[in-house]
């Protein structure tokens, strides 16, 4: 029977080595401690202007402030890899023509199937009470909007799915272990991005669904590259194109949609039964099926 997980064998070798389980945790610690530690450090060394920029994410600015860092952590896991494993920042990545080639391949096909899905009806930018920005300025700032998101992104999937799927694939062969386990957690970690119980909710299984695609495009190529084009597709239509008014990283969007005040809104867990939350969370699992599908199809595999 072909396996499809044939080429995961050589993308986890560069971690057989150095495989201790406490190393894992060690890593796993430090490197979220960096990430929560990181906007305090921003804060303490930009200037007023751009620390309120920061904070607020509002602005253009702000937001690619927000985006790049990221970078910071991504710093940070590439820094302690040699010391607490004995390689370098290529060994998380794949072979590095083969990722690039996968992560164009998979951008462009997820990109597309999401800019025809948008030009459907309903479509949401035809809303009267949606603002749309200059194009021309969002021309402008789109390729440094999609460097920063690729920051973004390249550190999420370099962590976990470039550290913590190999360094867990070498420690058990279950596909609970490497495959499943770092996918629930970076959902969890999104449960943040929520404004109450319900949203959280949304969120961390959004992300826990799009973690287990990312997973599986990993292990069916050998490197990063389909996951990070489908990280990437995915989060510039999401954070590129619409966003709320004054709602944090809304500062690249093209389409903005009236303020909302989150504390005006209901979002406890007694929400997660409202018909209409229920079909939301169901599009968000669909969507992420689809964009797995197209890049399934974009990579061949």
């Amino acid at each position: 029977m072909n396996d499809p997980y044939r080429a995961h064998a050589a993308f986890i070798r560069p971690a057989w080595p150095v495989r201790d389980m406490w190393r894992v945790l060690t890593m796993i610690l430090l490197v979220e401690l960096i990430f929560v530690l990181s906007p305090v450090g921003l804060v303490l060394l930009l200037p007023d202007a751009a620390r309120d920029a920061y904070v607020a994410g509002t602005s253009a600015f702000g937001t690619l402030l927000q985006f790049f860092s990221f970078g910071v952590a991504g710093l940070g896991l590439v820094g302690l890899l040699p010391v607490l494993h004995r390689r370098g920042f290529w060994s998380l990545v794949g072979g590095r023509s083969a990722a690039w080639a996968k992560l164009i391949q998979v951008v462009w096909a997820v990109g597309l199937v999401l800019l025809v899905v948008e030009m459907l009806p309903p479509r949401p930018f035809a809303d009267e009470a949606v603002v749309m920005r200059d194009v021309g300025t969002w021309l402008l700032l789109l390729p440094v909007g999609l460097l920063a998101l690729l920051v973004q992104v390249g550190t999420e999937e370099l962590f976990f799915r470039g550290y913590l799927q190999q360094q867990l694939a070498c420690l058990s062969q279950s596909r609970w272990a490497w495959m499943v386990f770092p996918s629930v957690l970076f959902g969890a970690l999104h449960y943040a991005n929520g404004y109450g119980p319900a949203d959280g909710l949304i969120w961390a299984v959004w992300a826990a669904l799009l973690g287990l695609a990312c997973a599986d495009l990993t292990a069916r190529t050998g490197n990063l590259g389909a996951a990070i084009g489908l990280h990437l597709a995915n989060n510039a239509f999401a954070l590129l194109l619409y966003a709320v008014a004054d709602w944090t990283a809304s500062g690249l969007a093209l389409f903005v949609y009236p303020y909302e005040d989150p504390a005006a809104l209901d979002y406890s867990l007694a929400t997660l039964l409202d018909p209409s939350v229920i079909v939301q969370a169901l599009t968000l699992g669909f969507w992420v099926l689809v964009m797995w599908l197209a890049a399934r199809i974009a990579i061949k595999r």
